[in-house]
Formats: C-alpha cells, sequence, structure tokens
C-alpha cells in the first residue's frame, strides 16, 4: 500500500497508544458499572464500557482517522504521485484500501483489548452470558426473560455482531471522512466537521440516529436480530453510497489548487 510509504512512524504510534489508552478507560469504565465475569463484559458491557463499546468509537476511532487519514491523503496527492497517475480515481482506490486496513486494524485491537482485559481481570476467556453466573441474568429484572436470550448471546453470534459491527462503523466513519476532504479541503475543518457530525449523533439512541448511535449495544440488542442486521445492512449501504460519489467526484478532482 503506497501510503504506508508516506506514514510518518511517530504518528503512527501516537496513534495506536492514543488509541489503546481509550479502550483501557473504557474497560475500566464497564467494569467499574456493576458484575463483569466473562469475556464479553470486557469487550461489550451491557451497562456501557468496553473494548469494542461506543466510546472507543467516539474518543478513539474518529478522531484518529479524522486526524491521521486527511494527512495522508495530503502527503499522497503531491503533484510528483498524481503525475505518474494516469487514472485520478486510483488514487481514491488507495485511499479506500487504506481505510478498509486501518478499519480492520481498529476493530482487531477493539478485540483483543477485551480478551487480554477478560483474561488478566477474571483467569479466563469464558463467555458466561447464556448461563445464570452470567451478568445479562444478573441484570434483567423480570428473569422469566431469560430464555430468549440464551440461544441469542452463544459466543459465534456475538462476536458476529461486534466484528461487523465495528469494522463497518469504523469504515464508514474513514469514507465520510474521505468525502470531507474531498469537499472541505483544508484539514482543520474536515477534523471538525468530522468531530461534530458523528460525536454528537452518537449521543442519540439508535432509533433516532444515523450514524454512530447506530452501534449502541444493550440488553435489548441481543434479542434483535432484526435491528442488527438493519445496522449492518445501514453501514454497508451508506458506505456503498459516499464510495460511489467519491469515486465519482474524484474523476473531477484538480490537485493543483
Amino acid at each position: 500500500m503506497i501510503e504506508f510509504k508516506f506514514a510518518s512512524n511517530k504518528l503512527f504510534v501516537l496513534s495506536v497508544v492514543y488509541f489503546m489508552a481509550v479502550i483501557i478507560v473504557s474497560i475500566l469504565s464497564g467494569a467499574a458499572n456493576g458484575v463483569s465475569n466473562s469475556l464479553f463484559d470486557y469487550v461489550s458491557n451491557n451497562r456501557g464500557g468496553g473494548s469494542a463499546s461506543i466510546m472507543p468509537l467516539v474518543l478513539g476511532v474518529l478522531p484518529v482517522i479524522a486526524l491521521v487519514l486527511p494527512l495522508m491523503i495530503d502527503q499522497l496527492e503531491k503533484d510528483m504521485i498524481v503525475l505518474r497517475l494516469k487514472h485520478k480515481r486510483k488514487l481514491f482506490y488507495s485511499h479506500f484500501i487504506f481505510s478498509i486496513l486501518t478499519s480492520a486494524f481498529f476493530t482487531l485491537v477493539m478485540v483483543l483489548g477485551g480478551i487480554i482485559a477478560s483474561f488478566i481481570l477474571t483467569g479466563n476467556i469464558d463467555n458466561l452470558w447464556g448461563t445464570k453466573e452470567g451478568t445479562i441474568y444478573f441484570l434483567l429484572d423480570n428473569k422469566a426473560y431469560f430464555p430468549l436470550y440464551i440461544p441469542s448471546v452463544t459466543s459465534v453470534k456475538v462476536w458476529a455482531y461486534i466484528i461487523s459491527s465495528r469494522f463497518l462503523a469504523t469504515l464508514f466513519i474513514a469514507t465520510c471522512v474521505i468525502f470531507l476532504k474531498l469537499i472541505l479541503k483544508k484539514n482543520i475543518y474536515v477534523f471538525f466537521v468530522a468531530l461534530i457530525l458523528f460525536g454528537t449523533d452518537a449521543f442519540f439512541s439508535g432509533r433516532y440516529s444515523l450514524f454512530l448511535g447506530k452501534t449502541r449495544i444493550n440488553l435489548e440488542t441481543w434479542i434483535s436480530p432484526e435491528d442488527q442486521m438493519f445496522n449492518i445492512v445501514y453501514f454497508i449501504f451508506g458506505i456503498v453510497i459516499v464510495y460511489l460519489i467519491c469515486l465519482r467526484n474524484y474523476d473531477k478532482k484538480e490537485f493543483y489548487d
């Protein structure tokens, strides 16, 4: 990937350290919310917090991508680089592939963060959510509803939704930042508009949110596969739409302003 050739090692290290610090704070905040005795309590705590909760997305992924990605785009799109390319949209392809790899990296760090935290703090990485020893049973006011959760909180199903939703949400942020860079040009504008646009939206519940608020996970999420599927399709659709808009505009982009 050509983008990595232009990435500053110092900037990369600082970004990773900052992101990991946000994850640690999020894990500790989740653990402080009550009983946390199994793996997914440290990945996505149903009371808030966890390595893959909304906090790492809003306070970690969002500012890092909004800051770093425009800088990478600037470095790549210097005159000497552009002159080597016959088709301008190849630049966008490069940015998008870089965004995919970055999204995969952030998702992997969130997953590993929860696994490591669970092992350190509980001595195991077991999933107890489907048992009466788990936090879901503890949190339910009406225990009669617990059987509804058992088939929905298997490790495979929980991991599938957490990984897919976090990866797609991160890629959606990155694709939108590329779009903002196209229309706003100045990095300072891109940074603050992205923070305001996505950061404020995160405070809304999934029903009223347009962006990151849809990544919130609570008890109801696990017994609503329809909502899970809707959120996945919603982010995929959003990525495709912004991707096509960027692709069209890159053909018209001028690099010598």
